[in-house]
């Protein structure tokens, strides 16, 4: 592969005043965020901006600024963004490069300004953005932008792009164009967008799942929260129902599985052993024995894990923590294929209160000794267990010895 990372981002030019509170006020910015304006509203701002102080001019956007964060701890990075025909294009070319970032769209609009963005910090490190997007948001659609993202490990784009057609639709060819095999990176970029352009996330969802997803609290609920949370208040917990699959739960022939390796098939049979209805306890809430011993928290970890499996070979193992999958990662063939903890707590905070909290919301599980491990074979174990207990009690009392007979 050529690149660790692709992105494709919105191409603005940051340019940064420091500048006194009532400055701000004055404009009817609000802070910590952005306004949008045209070109000739930005000049007409800057030239209201007391004593004609010089701006810090470089490279910005939020993809931007994500690849030049891992360029400079080592990453190999390339950029599918839309500039101008203008100086502040060249500029942004420039900085790229300096950046250690490869810009990979060599047109540049004739007719539109390379977008800018001006930023005002107070001196109490207050901060608010007026906005000219200009050609960021026209980015011309390129076949060779699907060559370019499949010389990657990994896609990497922003919800902005999302708020133009021609910026969601290019970016959607090449979503559709990609390796399958390449990693997809998403940041949701600001709740607003989400609200507003939630059906494009959902289409890009449904296309491809997302390996790595950056979001604060407030995103993620405006993307999925709001039925999470209707689950959470009518189950007590959130099981993401709209994942669970619509085929019979049952443990299969192993060849049944779609696999590389025949470790994770195998795995992969136990896992929907454990859920068979026949054999689960409440297998619509993945719990297979003893009223909380859990496979998963929710069905959406159920479809990734198999995912996962089913793209493992031998010199892989995959990660759970509690269910989630932290990935796949580089072992051998001697090595375990699963790696799996449930039910860690921080000692200060594991009280019965906290697990239950934490288990309700999807952050650790409790899976028992074989529901959570994928190992459940029936109650055998247990009557065999306690029959055996009951045998060498009643033997030790009718030889009157505290020694087990053997």
């Amino acid at each position: 592969m050529k690149f660790d990372i692709v992105g494709v981002g919105n191409a603005l030019v940051d340019e940064t005043f420091y500048v006194k509170r009532e400055f701000v006020d004055s404009t009817g910015l609000n802070f910590n965020s952005f306004k949008p304006f045209s070109y000739e509203e930005q000049e007409e701002l800057i030239s209201n901006i007391p004593g004609n102080p010089m701006p810090e001019i470089m490279c910005g956007g939020s993809t931007t600024n994500s690849l030049a964060a891992a360029s400079n701890l080592g990453s190999k990075c390339g950029l599918i963004c839309q500039l101008g025909d203008d100086e502040r294009g060249s500029l942004y070319v420039n900085n790229l490069k300096d950046n250690g970032i490869e810009p990979l769209n060599k047109f540049h609009h004739q007719s539109l300004k390379t977008g800018r963005c001006l930023v005002f910090i107070t001196p109490n490190s207050e901060r608010t953005m007026g906005t000219y997007l200009g050609a960021s948001e026209r980015l011309v659609d390129n076949s060779e932008f699907i060559s370019q993202a499949n010389n990657a490990k990994i896609i990497f784009s922003e919800g902005y792009q999302f708020t133009s057609d021609e910026n969601y639709f290019a970016f959607l060819n090449i979503l559709k164009g990609c390796n399958p095999e390449i990693k997809f990176a998403l940041s949701l970029s600001d709740p607003g967008v989400v609200d507003a352009f939630r059906d494009r996330f959902k289409e890009v969802i449904s296309i491809r799942n997302i390996d790595y997803l950056f979001c604060n609290q407030e995103e993620a609920v405006a993307l999925d929260g709001q039925e999470f949370k209707e689950e959470l208040e009518t189950y007590g917990k959130i099981y993401m129902y709209r994942y669970k699959p619509t085929y019979i739960m049952k443990a299969r022939s192993i060849n049944d599985f779609p696999h590389k390796s025949k470790k994770a098939a195998a795995i992969m049979m136990m896992i929907c052993n454990n859920l068979d209805h026949d054999i689960a306890q409440h297998p619509d809430e993945l719990i297979t024995y003893g009223g909380n011993g859990a496979v998963f928290q929710n069905w959406a970890q159920y479809l990734l894990t198999m995912q996962y499996l089913s793209k493992m070979n031998d010199q892989q193992t995959l990660v759970l923590y509690s269910g989630h999958p932290l990935g796949l990662f580089p072992s051998s063939l001697n090595a375990p294929r699963l790696v799996v903890t449930n039910g860690m707590m921080i000692p200060n905070y594991s009280s019965n209160e906290n697990l239950n909290k934490l288990n309700a919301l999807g952050v650790t599980q409790y899976g028992q000794m074989t529901a959570g491990s994928f190992m459940y074979i029936g109650p055998q174990g247990i009557v065999h267990g306690t029959m055996i207990t009951i045998l060498n009690a009643a033997r030790m009392h009718k030889t009157n010895s505290n020694k087990i007979p053997s």
